[in-house]
């Protein structure tokens, strides 16, 4: 009988740990450090930050964001863990469920990307000057954007439509 999970250990471990804990680790920096968080964005002209502190409705909007990005790793977490849990016997809803959650994801993975390429401005291909965090933005997001893209193309993975025929119908 083939593998019927449409969460196997691969995607479970990318979707449902490290990027959970790359969502906390974030929200962790952004509560613990702010300013840093703020002045890493974006490069700085002249490569100059300035002194002043963060205005309060900067360091608001940081640390929603930061809740933020670690309540969709705490969603991915769950989410998948519910699924693999509960409907393991049921691999075909099992997938609708686990689309439900990558489908929308996918689509954030390249805005992401995009409205950073595109709020950087000429400075968008200026990459020696990007700091450790906008590295890290456009790395991890490809980074979990293919292994996305492999899931909602069936690398992998059980695909009702393709190997559903051969363990009868589920709903």
């Amino acid at each position: 009988m083939p593998h019927t999970s449409a969460i196997p250990l691969s995607y479970w471990l990318i979707f449902g740990w490290f990027e959970p804990l790359l969502t906390i680790g974030g929200c962790i920096g952004g509560f613990l450090q702010p300013q840093e968080l703020h002045d890493q964005q974006a490069p700085w002209p002249n490569g100059i930050r300035p002194k002043t502190p963060l205005p309060l409705a900067t360091l608001v909007t940081i640390l929603q964001l930061s809740h933020t990005v670690a309540l969709l790793g705490f969603i991915n977490f769950f989410l998948l863990w519910s699924a693999r849990r509960h409907l393991s016997s049921q691999p075909a809803l099992q997938e609708k469920v686990v689309a439900a959650l990558l489908t929308p994801l996918v689509f954030g993975d390249v805005f992401h990307m995009a409205v950073t390429l595109w709020a950087l401005g000429e400075d968008r291909w200026n990459v020696r000057e990007w700091s450790g965090i906008l590295w890290a933005t456009m790395v991890f997001g490809v980074g979990l954007l293919v292994p996305r893209v492999m899931w909602h193309l069936g690398i992998g993975r059980y695909v009702h439509a393709r190997d559903g025929k051969n363990l009868g119908k589920y709903s």
